[in-house]
């Protein structure tokens, strides 16, 4: 019988709460920064679980530190939430809000651009 949205939604919460108290309590490595994690993707049957993270600083090292300690994580969850099946997990980098800083400059360099093509024009008015 398929789970329910809200079922889904309950599980990707526990998932993303849970790993994120495993990571920061009880992995101590001085190479993973801060991290945050902005979206967890549980596959239709769940045994595939994709975790979206996003780090402060160093982001790429951080993130193959934490897929390192993936097999950990997915021990430890196991004896913390009470599934059939604990899910195959990996780390995945979220970079949205770099590519949002992208495109926001992007944008800022062609108004500028714009803004001084407009200024030559009037000047040779």
């Amino acid at each position: 019988m398929p789970k329910s949205n809200k079922d889904v939604e309950k599980i990707k919460s526990l998932i993303a709460r849970n790993v994120k108290d495993i990571v920061s309590q009880e992995i101590s490595n001085e190479n993973l920064g801060f991290m945050t994690i902005t979206n967890v993707e549980v596959s239709s049957d769940h045994s595939y679980c994709k975790i979206f993270v996003s780090f402060l600083n160093n982001a790429k090292h951080s993130l193959e530190t934490l897929n390192r300690a993936k097999g950990y994580v997915r021990s430890q969850l196991a004896k913390r939430v009470h599934f059939r099946r604990v899910p195959e997990i990996s780390f995945v980098l979220d970079d949205t809000f770099e590519k949002q800083a992208r495109f926001e400059k992007l944008l800022n360099k062609d108004k500028e651009e714009i803004e001084s093509i407009k200024e030559l024009e009037e000047s040779l008015k």
